[in-house]
């Protein structure tokens, strides 16, 4: 009986040591960290939205046309910031994916 409790102890504590692995390895971010992940993300939309702002007004000041550059500029860098975005947040999902792949596989073991 006494070694079935010391083979059962060692377990648990395998375990234990076993999830307190996998906390170090996924990454427990701080408020901090996601807020400035967010700034990137708005950072990533706006720099090309500003671009086609002051773009459009520099072409409409040197070349008029019978449409607006500044329109024209603000609908390519919307479109271009949320490009960026697109592939910005894809690039993220798959490190993502890659440590949870890491996790399940150390669950595994």
């Amino acid at each position: 009986m006494s070694e079935y409790k010391k083979n059962h102890e060692q377990e648990i504590n395998e375990t234990l040591l076993h999830k307190a692995e996998l906390l170090k390895l996924r990454s427990q971010r701080h408020w901090s960290a996601n807020f400035g992940m967010i700034a990137s993300l708005g950072g990533v939309i706006i720099t090309p939205l500003l671009l086609g702002i002051f773009g459009g007004g520099w072409l409409d000041e040197h070349y008029p046309q019978h449409f607006s550059w500044r329109l024209s500029g603000i609908f390519i860098g919307f479109l271009w910031g949320f490009v960026n975005a697109y592939f910005w947040i894809s690039v993220e999902n798959k490190k993502i994916e890659r440590l949870n792949q890491t996790i399940r596989r150390k669950n595994n073991e």
